[in-house]
């Protein structure tokens, strides 16, 4: 191989790599904003740019900045999980409380018939 192949195949790789870790970013962003459907479909696009990078091998002089990087996706993932719980957790909450009100105002209509 020579030089200006590896160079363009680091080049190649960088970029590759660069734009999943922008994109671990915006999902934490959209997770932030509560934006699930956009989560959604970038998580998916994400997941197959690190399936398609993790398919060739890896430049040597890329490996330990993909390590550092792979940690800090690692905790970013787990923050995106976290406020995921948190937002089905709000999500139920507000749930009983619609069908406490639900039942009580069907009881209210109950009293009120039974006064007709």
């Amino acid at each position: 191989m020579t030089s200006d192949e590896h160079k363009n195949i680091v080049s190649h790789q960088s970029d590759a790599w660069n734009k999943i870790v922008s994109d671990s970013a915006d999902l934490l962003q959209l997770a932030h904003r509560k934006s699930w459907n956009e989560l959604l479909e970038l998580h998916a696009k994400r997941d197959q740019e690190l399936k398609d990078f993790f398919a060739q091998e890896l430049a040597q002089d890329l490996v330990k900045t993909v390590q550092a990087d792979l940690e800090k996706i690692r905790q970013t993932d787990q923050q995106i999980v976290q406020l995921v719980k948190k937002n089905q957790d709000e999500l139920s909450a507000e749930a009983q409380q619609l069908n406490q009100m639900k039942k009580r105002i069907s009881d209210y209509i109950s009293a009120e018939k039974s006064k007709l």
